[in-house]
């Protein structure tokens, strides 16, 4: 369960990292639309630059928040509310208000992806005695690694088909996280390990 949430929350992050540009240079506006055209290399304004620089800052927001409230409930209440936040935030992608809306629900997938990923860090080291420790962080971490390759694919073949897909994609992928979450039934918090 551990393995399977680490890989599902690195392939939205990094899937999401790949998306907000292409999100912006092609003025995604929710279900109104059709699928953008192919522009290799377009640019992005200066307007898109700060806006994805603020959207990042809000992953420095959900790291930070994280461990505090790792600390105040522990480490399973946060994991999985995280989760059912995100896949309601991700559902607000649908609609469409303005270019601000999208960079309102941009930030606020950074804040609680970060918080996300943040608390999964918090787990691993947790869930496994000294011996192992090293070697379980290890090959947990692999498992984030090809999240991340495969959610930089997903977004790059689905956007320009249809970026709808690729919201329907991480709604998906959050709802599989989601229920990892609930399947890892370990509180890790102040929780004494044996050594052998």
């Amino acid at each position: 369960a551990v393995v399977s949430t680490q890989s599902t929350a690195i392939f939205i992050e990094t899937g999401v990292l790949v998306f907000l540009p292409l999100a912006f240079i092609s003025h995604f506006c929710g279900h109104h639309g059709s699928s953008p055209a192919r522009k290799r290399c377009a640019p992005l304004s200066q307007d898109d630059l700060w806006k994805l620089s603020v959207s990042a800052i809000g992953s420095l927001v959900g790291c930070m928040s994280a461990y505090f409230i790792a600390m105040k409930f522990g480490r399973l209440k946060p994991l999985r509310g995280g989760h059912i936040l995100q896949i309601l935030v991700f559902s607000l992608m649908f609609v469409c208000v303005n270019n601000y809306y999208l960079f309102g629900i941009a930030s606020a997938i950074k804040v609680v992806n970060a918080l996300v990923c943040m608390t999964i860090w918090l787990i691993v080291p947790e869930s496994f005695p000294t011996m192992i420790r090293n070697t379980a962080t290890g090959m947990i971490n692999s498992s984030g690694k090809l999240g991340a390759v495969a959610g930089t694919a997903m977004v790059y073949l689905l956007f320009y088909a249809s970026p709808l897909a690729v919201i329907c994609c991480f709604i998906f992928v959050s709802a599989v996280s989601c229920g990892c979450s609930f399947a890892f039934d370990k509180e890790t918090h102040d929780a004494l390990l044996t050594e052998t």
